[in-house]
């Protein structure tokens, strides 16, 4: 707690400080810091970072998962003649083995090869709009970097977008094309390079103009207290992962 009280108390005083208006968030430069106070800024700032990088390439993991029972669904099963018993019977066996290496819960059984068409597109737009979201925060994170990491950056939040965007429309299994599949596939792999990029960036330079933060300043027993929005950890995590 003293932590954030000083470095909200040394933020106010320094440049690169800025403060939103209808939060009353504090974002500051980390080369405006203290020494002391810029390693534990940063050390916040990484894990939150880290910990954006983590969820996103579950994600990515689960989505290659669910591309491949799509790939084995649009194959294998003409969800229009319910007469291919075999092929329902081979895409359920799939859907069953994906649920167990996703942890996805669904009550329905049923073997309706339809069902689990239109179930597993569903996920995927879930699991896409999950992506999308971690990774437009991820972005909002990551501020003030050299122009090269920079530009990785906006690499993922659109490349999550545009993905997000293809299942999105798609109101049947039909209309995800093996071509829409492989080029989603590519996306996911180049995404998760430049995750990989950021982070080792990160991990391994303290860059001085970035944006840490947001602190936020509230009244506890009238005296002023600053709650990062982060989470608490050491960047030497990321090194030892």
């Amino acid at each position: 707690m003293a932590f954030f009280v000083s470095l909200a108390k040394e933020a106010a005083k320094v440049e690169g400080f800025e403060v939103g208006l209808q939060k009353q968030s504090y974002y500051v430069r980390l080369g405006s810091l203290s020494t002391k106070l810029r390693a534990r800024a940063y050390q916040q700032a990484v894990t939150k970072v880290c910990e954006a990088k983590q969820k996103s390439q579950e994600t990515i993991a689960h989505l290659h998962q669910t591309f491949a029972l799509m790939e084995y669904a649009r194959k294998n099963v003409d969800s229009a003649n319910q007469k291919l018993h075999d092929a329902q019977e081979q895409l359920f066996q799939a859907w069953v083995e994906w649920k167990s290496k996703t942890g996805y819960t669904d009550t329905n059984e049923t073997q309706n090869a339809e069902h689990i068409e239109n179930r597993t597109l569903v996920i995927a737009r879930n699991l896409t709009h999950h992506l999308q979201t971690t990774c437009l925060t991820l972005v909002s994170n990551l501020q003030g970097l050299p122009q090269n990491i920079q530009e990785q950056v906006q690499h993922i939040g659109k490349s999550a977008s545009d993905v997000y965007q293809t299942f999105r429309s798609a109101s049947s299994i039909k209309e995800v094309s093996d071509h829409v599949l492989t080029t989603s596939k590519g996306q996911l792999g180049k995404m998760k390079e430049s995750l990989d990029g950021v982070m080792d960036y990160l991990v391994n330079n303290t860059p001085l103009n970035w944006l840490v933060g947001p602190f936020y300043p509230q009244i506890v027993d009238s005296q002023h207290s600053v709650h990062n929005g982060g989470c608490d950890g050491d960047a030497n995590e990321e090194k030892q992962s």
